[in-house]
């Protein structure tokens, strides 16, 4: 018996944390997909402005 509450607690765990890192990953928008990191090469890009004189 202790042996399954034992597993019930850590697939409890386990899952939260899971279920966590997921929405942390889709809130700050770190999750890229292969095909859109391959495509970034391609991106139009701003010129930035330096200070030289």
């Amino acid at each position: 018996m202790e042996i399954l509450l034992l597993t019930i607690f850590l697939s409890t765990l386990l899952s939260g944390l899971f279920l966590y890192l997921f929405y942390r990953s889709r809130k700050f928008d770190h999750h890229r997909s292969a095909e859109q990191e391959s495509l970034r090469p391609f991106a139009v890009e701003s010129p930035v402005k330096s200070n030289r004189k």
